[in-house]
């Protein structure tokens, strides 16, 4: 889906010529999101399991125990 993907950045000055994107996910992709908790589910699987609460925000993991 990104293979090939070029951008170029536009400012009041005009637009720069096209290069390539190597990294990342486009802003706005439905699949970015998706890729996020994918992610995230992996990363904080083992602290899941011994907490009774996880919340997980754009940046921020919440742990909520019960004492």
């Amino acid at each position: 889906m990104y293979e090939g993907a070029k951008t170029a950045v536009r400012t009041h000055e005009g637009q720069t010529e096209s290069f390539p994107i190597t990294v990342g996910l486009h802003k706005g992709s439905s699949l970015s999101p998706y890729l996020f908790a994918l992610v995230m589910h992996e990363l904080t699987g083992h602290i899941q399991d011994d907490i009774p609460w996880c919340m997980l925000f754009a940046d921020d993991i919440e742990l909520i125990d019960e004492t």
